[in-house]
């Protein structure tokens, strides 16, 4: 093994109890790494003082806060390596901007509006109901609304000024989840917050073949946003795989060996940066 890292765990306190970022915890702890965990809304940064990141080979994201997306920032200038990057982050935590790239790259998505409610009310076509609202920052399908019909739409008091809309399509009950880390893809089916019913076939969740088609989609999409570790929300219609958006750092269920593919992707992407 190679010489030990020092490696910045960078991660919001609703995350660190759960399969991510733990699980790469106890792995690099293993494998002798040094694993500095910081909370990034829990402690006091003065202006210009880089000692909170001093001796660190990188920082590993997790989470989505202001203050998270500050701190990944002001690492990176002090030429600090950071997993994801805070730009990736911000590009897939901003759902507008996350659907402008995936529709201007030519990537399939669902049709999706940008809008006020009230002009998404009057111009989306009824053929296209029911949609899915959804909030322009949000994780955890926090804020989303299915809606049936222009006069349930235009009768909603949405908190924000602007929203997402997305044709809304009706599934088996299940959605199909990609995981990257890097360029690995792994495709796993996951029950639908939506579309769940009491008759489905459990035997379907879990882990799931991975095409050439299902590899290149989910490249694609880490590619688009440059992130080093992901997951894309897809469903799987008559018409073919539609993209639903993108997550940043997931916690990669049902993904085999997920710790160790993790460690190993942060320590040697750390050593090729040395």
């Amino acid at each position: 093994m190679s010489s030990p890292l020092q490696i910045g765990i960078l991660a919001e306190a609703r995350y660190l109890v759960q399969n991510q970022p733990t699980g790469l915890i106890n792995e690099l702890n293993a494998q002798g790494h040094a694993v500095r965990v910081m909370d990034p809304q829990q402690a006091f940064y003065r202006m210009g003082d880089d000692q909170w990141f001093a001796g660190l080979d990188v920082i590993v994201g997790r989470g989505r806060s202001w203050a998270l997306l500050g701190l990944l920032n002001w690492a990176e200038r002090g030429g600090c390596l950071t997993i994801n990057r805070q730009a990736a982050i911000s590009a897939v935590h901003n759902k507008a901007q996350m659907s402008m790239a995936l529709a201007g790259s030519g990537l399939p998505i669902p049709e999706t509006y940008f809008a006020t409610i009230e002009q998404l009310a009057k111009e989306i076509p009824a053929e296209n109901y029911p949609i899915i609202l959804k909030p322009i920052f949000g994780d955890n399908s926090r804020g989303l609304l299915v809606v049936n019909s222009a006069a349930e739409l235009a009768a909603i008091d949405w908190p924000e000024p602007v929203a997402l809309a997305q044709r809304y399509f009706k599934t088996d009950g299940y959605d199909l989840k990609l995981y990257g880390i890097g360029d690995q893809i792994w495709a796993v089916r996951k029950v639908s917050p939506f579309n769940a019913t009491a008759d489905m076939d459990k035997a379907k969740e879990g882990l799931a073949e991975i095409t050439p088609e299902l590899t290149e989609l989910g490249r694609s999409c880490g590619e688009l946003f440059g992130l080093d570790l992901f997951g894309v929300d897809c469903i799987e219609t008559e018409t073919g795989t539609l993209i639903i958006e993108i997550n940043d750092y997931p916690n990669y269920t049902n993904v085999p060996a997920a710790n160790e593919r993790l460690a190993e992707y942060v320590v040697r992407q750390t050593e090729k940066r040395k």
